[in-house]
């Protein structure tokens, strides 16, 4: 029970703004030193509780903010991809399934061939889930893209006459 408290107040500063930077020490230490929050994480998937272990997926699916992030949490989750319990990786991979596929494939890509029908059969889920959002992405940038090109047309054909240089040039009206 002391073990999971330890890592639970772990993961619980690490959740907070710092996302996937450094913890300071506690204790003595040089200044400026600490300990990378990936590097706690990765301890924290091979702790012998479960739940620790499913804490740290957890906490590494709220760390992926920014693509750097996105990018560390995937390397680290691909632990917990290899972890004995089926639950733990069924959590790894719905988290890997919230990460950009650019991070996130190669990991999903090994997981299809786990021991486990069950991890098997959610990633070829979250597979077809991410790859429908990404046509649905691509179908918005086309809309949006038509979109623009018809505001243009209608800016093109909203202008004067007088900015065509195959029609005459109107004449000045005299001050009748």
């Amino acid at each position: 029970m002391k073990s999971r408290v330890v890592w639970l107040l772990l993961l619980a500063l690490l959740a907070g703004p710092a996302g996937c930077g450094k913890i300071p020490f506690v204790g003595k230490k040089k200044q400026g030193e600490g300990v990378h929050t990936e590097e706690v994480l990765k301890q924290a998937l091979q702790d012998k509780n479960p739940m620790v272990r499913k804490d740290a997926v957890r906490v590494l699916g709220e760390m992926i903010d920014t693509p750097e992030n996105q990018m560390r949490s995937a390397r680290v989750l691909s632990i917990a991809l290899k972890d004995r319990d089926e639950e733990i990786r069924l959590e790894a991979v719905k988290t890997l399934g919230a990460i950009e596929q650019a991070y996130s494939n190669r990991y999903l890509k090994d997981a299809l061939n786990d021991r486990s029908v069950k991890v098997r059969m959610l990633v070829m889920q979250v597979i077809r889930q991410m790859n429908e959002k990404r046509i649905a992405d691509a179908k918005q940038r086309e809309v949006e893209k038509e979109r623009m090109k018809d505001a243009e047309k209608e800016k093109e054909a909203a202008q004067p006459a007088t900015d065509n240089p195959l029609l005459p040039a109107p004449q000045p009206q005299s001050g009748q």
